[in-house]
């Protein structure tokens, strides 16, 4: 009887382990694949990136301080989207975010949607560039997207201005 239950323990145990370390091992995978596929694309456009930053298992972000360029990416169905933004064209860079407020029993609840990074070019004529950092849609909890997007921010600001005092 001891036997038989500590079998049926072990195999109740492994149902519950199994899966965690099979969604574990394929999230650290991904993240891997990730990086090297930003890597790669850094790399297919001239660009040599330094402390690159990577959040999630879909976003990646660093500079190219020689070319003075920022490449981002964001892969959307095993795609990396990228985009590539020469910073003497920056005018501003900013922190939007978007959030939703819906009532909960008896208080008002605000929960953030999305936050994205938005930057404005000198050239008016020149939609502006939205770097997702944060998607509900894509990560359901927000973990160090807040401290990683005002580092960017900053990065990118002290860049333009020190553009600016240069010339």
């Amino acid at each position: 009887m001891e036997s038989t239950s500590t079998i049926i323990g072990v195999i109740i145990t492994l149902i519950v382990i199994l899966p965690i370390l099979f969604i574990q091992r394929s999230q650290t995978s991904k993240k891997k694949k990730s990086k090297k596929g930003f890597i790669d694309e850094a790399q297919k456009n001239n660009l040599k990136v330094t402390e690159p930053d990577f959040w999630g298992s879909y976003y990646a972000l660093a500079i190219d301080e020689n070319q003075n360029k920022l490449i981002y990416s964001k892969i959307i169905d095993e795609a990396h989207n990228t985009i590539i933004i020469d910073i003497e064209e920056i005018a501003f860079c900013e922190i939007v975010r978007t959030n939703r407020t819906f009532k909960n029993k008896t208080t008002f609840k605000t929960e953030t949607d999305k936050i994205d990074l938005v930057i404005g070019f000198k050239n008016s004529n020149k939609a502006k560039e939205v770097l997702e950092f944060y998607n509900v849609d894509v990560n359901i909890e927000m973990t160090n997207e807040v401290p990683l997007l005002e580092k960017w921010e900053a990065k990118i600001k002290s860049s333009i201005h020190r553009k600016e005092q240069a010339a």
